[in-house]
């Protein structure tokens, strides 16, 4: 009897815990090594988009570009670091595990599916419709970044050395320079644009892999709350019927002696 009150006790502690009663399995600690690696990635994510819009003379041309994406980079880094933060501490906290869990799956897709759009969308502007380069060449881009340009990529101008060049650059002084530079312009702007959303498209799948293993985790969870109530239910019932067993053995001494002192009627 003490033995089965005790075990009782055990289960109410851990079932206010929330300790799991089977043995650990990996997937905890695989949902807490996909958050450190979002975390990572949120770093990683920040750091490009501080770098690239902090204006220095490398990273300026870069961030013209892709002007919009670089900052957007800077708030989906800040986003991952608070989502992963949750992630991690979610691992290291039984008791409110399943509900921060939800959470945490709920907020990693919630930027999964803003990245697939952006990503979308920073996909079309590797197709330069309607020429849209030549319009920032023309009445955007500063004389610095077309400076830049014209001595990265040897060419003067746009079309051609008497489309909106700037003669500072040693290539439009070259008299030898006779072509522009429209198609070296989209094929730079291309490859930006095709680094950034395929980061994008990376981070996009850490975001998936933390789904999944979250999601594994919200089902064990499950499962261990089912079996700890199996558990307390079953110990409950042992405890009740063993209670119920000694309150009859301890009542059939006085139920024997009332019978043998009773009268009997015949003889008399």
């Amino acid at each position: 009897m003490n033995q089965l009150q005790q075990q009782l006790h055990k289960l109410q502690e851990g079932q206010k815990q929330g300790v799991f009663t089977r043995a650990h399995t990996r997937i905890p600690q695989a949902f807490r090594y996909c958050a450190i690696t979002y975390l990572v990635s949120g770093v990683v994510a920040l750091s490009l988009g501080s770098y690239y819009s902090s204006g220095t003379s490398d990273s300026i041309v870069v961030f013209t570009i892709t002007r919009a994406a670089m900052r957007y980079y800077i708030f989906v880094g800040v986003y991952m670091l608070l989502v992963a933060g949750l992630g991690v501490f979610a691992s290291f906290v039984p008791k409110k595990r399943r509900r921060l869990v939800n959470v945490y799956i709920g907020l990693v897709a919630l930027v999964t599916f803003i990245n697939l759009c952006v990503s979308l969308w920073l996909w079309t502007g590797t197709l330069n419709i309607n020429d849209v380069y030549g319009d920032y060449w023309r009445q955007s881009w500063s004389g610095f970044v077309k400076t830049s340009l014209q001595e990265k990529l040897g060419c003067c101008g746009y079309l051609s050395p008497f489309d909106d060049p700037v003669m500072s650059s040693t290539t439009c002084r070259d008299s030898k320079t006779r072509f522009g530079c429209k198609y070296d312009v989209v094929f730079y702007a291309q490859r930006c644009h095709r680094y950034t959303y395929a980061g994008l498209i990376v981070i996009m799948l850490f975001g998936l892999a933390a789904m999944a293993t979250g999601q594994l985790l919200v089902m064990e969870c499950e499962q261990d709350v089912r079996i700890l109530k199996s558990q307390f239910y079953h110990f409950r019932k042992r405890a009740e019927s063993n209670a119920n067993t000694s309150l009859a053995d301890s009542d059939s001494p006085h139920l024997s002696l009332q019978s043998t002192n009773t009268p009997d009627h015949d003889h008399t």
